[in-house]
């Protein structure tokens, strides 16, 4: 579920906080899987992490530019 900046900009609150969670429990599952040498492609984690950090950031400009309205 890797989405694109420009997908997520055009994503509402609800969408990104529904997508925030899957990418988090995505994260988990593949800890998860790693820890059980299941899961060879690591670098799968910190893109996760990365798209969790922009949902995060389109998450509080969604709430300022509510607070600010």
């Amino acid at each position: 579920m890797a989405k694109k900046e420009k997908d997520i900009k055009d994503m509402s609150l609800d969408e990104l906080i529904d997508s925030l969670n899957s990418l988090k429990k995505e994260v988990f599952n593949i800890g998860i899987q790693k820890m059980a040498g299941q899961f060879e492609d690591t670098s799968q984690i910190s893109k996760k992490k990365k798209s969790i950090a922009r949902v995060k950031t389109m998450i509080t400009k969604h709430k300022n530019e509510v607070s600010n309205a």
